[in-house]
């Protein structure tokens, strides 16, 4: 393909991606295994942690392909290329949770479904794939759009014959387009009840929507920059409650840039990635949420990844450190004047271990420290604190269905250390995609 061509493509897919943001608006799914004719296990260890050539199926924009296409015109040049198949899959969730310090009638509870999702993940055309997922939730009596996002991905050559890949990506939640588990959007727990306090742009999903573009040099060094903005209908900006305040009739003033930069190497049978991501948030607290005075939310993390086989069996370690800074500009002017600006970190460390390709053993810790994440903590005294280790074993009958029982222990919930453990949990899940 000429580099005419490919520049006439990529500017195409900037302005149909620009347009889209104006219009209202599960990492593994067996759509993929039905593309590419290879089982989960090319993708994943145990999904839905990515192995190396799941993280570039994913950068390549879902279009690796080996069915069979309906394709007219020239075969170099075709009008249209699509999948003769359509790569559409099904994940259901059923599960049952057990919280220590509960009432009666509230400590248990058995959710069927907690998630069934529909989706469409594979390629549209070449160069260009999507993953799209509607989810019913057990308590929200219908579907809605969920983790979604439509890539466009091509190949070039620079410098002394390096390869460079660049991407367009426009998604509906910061850090979707991530390819390693160390991140929130993928990252561990991949499912469970444990609560402790996270930034602001690791909660946005589904109420922002936004696009930019991203590059891997040599399959090494990797750099993202979107951009996002609250999403609505008409011009008019949905809900999105400011998580200090707690006003939810929050927006999103102007845009709110998100970057991402990783290295990562394989030094014999040791693979590793160490990398950064952060996001710059202004939000209307106001009743309109569309002009008057800001808090700013700025998060900065880093984040390390570690793979090894050890015979027929493998270790992931992961680890991500976050710290955000809120300035509440908005909340001195409408509430207390002389209230200071706010910081606290998470720190989440977790692993695996897989047995062999359909068992796996799972562990992390989650550590949350500084002052208070919101204005109902800072009322009753209490600063950010949140002390658990989560421990949880999975089997595998299936590539594509995960039995697990996992366990979270509290030695601080919310600030308190009080009666922590009253909301220590016994998590058991059912996942089956298909």
């Amino acid at each position: 393909m000429s580099a005419n061509t490919k520049f006439g493509r990529i500017v195409f897919f900037v302005l149909a991606t620009v347009a889209s943001l104006w219009s209202v608006t599960a990492n593994a799914v067996p759509s993929f295994a039905r593309q590419t004719g290879m089982a989960c296990a090319a993708c994943h260890t145990a999904f839905p942690e990515l192995t190396a050539f799941g993280r570039q199926f994913k950068l390549n924009g879902y279009t690796m392909q080996s069915t069979p296409q309906v394709i007219n015109g020239d075969e170099k040049s075709p009008s249209v290329q699509i999948s003769a198949i359509p790569p559409l899959s099904v994940m259901f969730q059923t599960s049952y949770t057990d919280t220590k310090g509960a009432q009666n009638g509230t400590r248990s509870n058995f959710d069927f479904p907690q998630q069934f999702s529909l989706f469409y993940a594979g390629e549209i055309t070449p160069h260009i794939g999507a993953f799209l997922q509607v989810t019913h939730g057990d308590n929200t009596g219908g579907f809605g759009m969920d983790n979604s996002e439509i890539r466009y991905a091509d190949h070039f050559t620079v410098g002394d014959k390096k390869d460079l890949l660049f991407g367009i990506v426009a998604n509906n939640n910061p850090g979707m387009s991530d390819v390693w588990q160390s991140t929130p959007v993928w990252g561990y727990p991949f499912a469970g009840p444990l609560s402790y306090e996270k930034p602001l742009s690791w909660g946005l999903g589904q109420s922002v929507g936004g696009a930019g573009f991203y590059v891997s040099y040599e399959d090494t060094i990797y750099a993202e920059l979107n951009l996002y903005k609250t999403m609505g209908s008409g011009g008019q900006d949905t809900p999105l409650t400011d998580p200090f305040t707690s006003v939810a009739t929050s927006a999103i003033a102007g845009w709110a840039p998100y970057w991402r930069f990783a290295y990562q190497a394989s030094l014999d049978d040791n693979y590793f990635e160490v990398g950064t991501f952060g996001m710059n948030t202004r939000l209307y607290a106001t009743g309109t949420g569309t002009a008057g005075p800001t808090n700013n939310y700025r998060d900065l993390a880093v984040d390390a990844q570690y793979e090894r086989p050890i015979g027929n069996d493998s270790i992931v370690v992961r680890a991500v450190y976050a710290k955000e800074s809120v300035g509440l500009d908005a909340y001195r002017e409408s509430v207390d004047p002389t209230q200071a600006n706010v910081s606290f970190h998470t720190i989440n460390v977790n692993g695996s271990y897989h047995f062999g390709a359909n068992k796996t053993l799972q562990m992390a810790y989650i550590n949350t420290g500084g002052d208070a994440s919101n204005a109902g903590a800072l009322a009753a005294g209490l600063k950010t604190g949140t002390r658990a280790a989560v421990l949880e074993g999975a089997y595998y009958p299936w590539e594509n269905v995960r039995l697990s029982l996992q366990y979270t222990a509290y030695s601080k919930f919310a600030g308190a250390s009080d009666n922590a453990s009253d909301n220590n949990t016994i998590y058991a899940l059912a996942w089956f995609v298909f």
